[in-house]
């Protein structure tokens, strides 16, 4: 039972990784699946930055919050346009003729310059419309600004603290592989001297392999909490060297 058990784990394992380099192949524009390069093992550095320099670098260089920013101005821009139409308007034109009727022309030379000025009253309610229209759509893009400006402490936050958070998981899940493969290996050595049971063996097995599967997730999401947070930030924290 347990080995049918273990062979459903593998193909369901086993179709995941499939489905994982797909995807992968489809993110680096590769017509097929895609393995990825084995990471090293060096633990996670410190950030360099602390969390309020975090959340001023995200509020001033952050992609999605520097393009909520000028959303606002454009949306503020084209409500200011369309109350122009409220404004009276100002044309100057210039003109200047040469003309006779002899052959020889006198040259008569005559100039004007015209000034006008236009007051508009009412045009079916369409300038009213149009600046209503603009100011809401400069109010939707105001909240939306505020919003993810409150938004950001949140988010930054969760991703510098998942950080922190996970590397100290790394740490403990390093001692509990280096404990789960003593226990294996004395259990082991109990299950050959006939000191134990085949089943203390098998759980000891299962208990490091369990241990280095935690090892490996949270390992995963360090580098995903670190990713999350140069993506919010705009920028890498790390060189390609450095980074963990």
């Amino acid at each position: 039972l347990e080995l049918t058990r273990s062979g459903v784990e593998v193909l369901r394992q086993r179709n995941a990784l499939r489905t994982a380099q797909l995807e992968l192949g489809r993110r680096v524009g590769a017509a097929g699946p895609v393995d990825a390069m084995p990471l090293d093992t060096t633990p996670a550095p410190d950030l360099p930055i602390g969390l309020p320099e975090a959340l001023s670098a995200a509020l001033d260089q952050g992609p999605q919050y520097r393009a909520a920013r000028a959303d606002e101005r454009a949306a503020d821009a084209a409500l200011r346009s369309q109350r122009s139409d409220f404004f009276p308007s100002l044309a100057i034109g210039a003109l200047h003729q040469r003309y006779d009727t002899e052959i020889f022309p006198g040259a008569a030379k005559v100039s004007s310059v015209t000034f006008s000025l236009s007051f508009p009253i009412w045009n079916n309610g369409q300038r009213e419309i149009e600046v209503s229209r603009a100011r809401v759509a400069r109010d939707v893009a105001r909240t939306i600004r505020q919003d993810l400006e409150r938004v950001v402490r949140r988010d930054v936050s969760s991703a510098f603290d998942t950080y922190q958070t996970s590397r100290a998981a790394v740490s403990l899940a390093n001692v509990g592989v280096q404990v789960g493969r003593e226990n294996y290996r004395m259990q082991e050595m109990r299950y050959r001297a006939g000191a134990s049971t085949i089943l203390d063996l098998l759980d000891a097995q299962v208990d490091l392999a369990e241990a280095e599967a935690d090892l490996v997730r949270s390992r995963y999401e360090t580098r995903l909490a670190l990713a999350r947070l140069e993506a919010m930030l705009g920028r890498r924290l790390f060189s390609n060297k450095d980074a963990p």
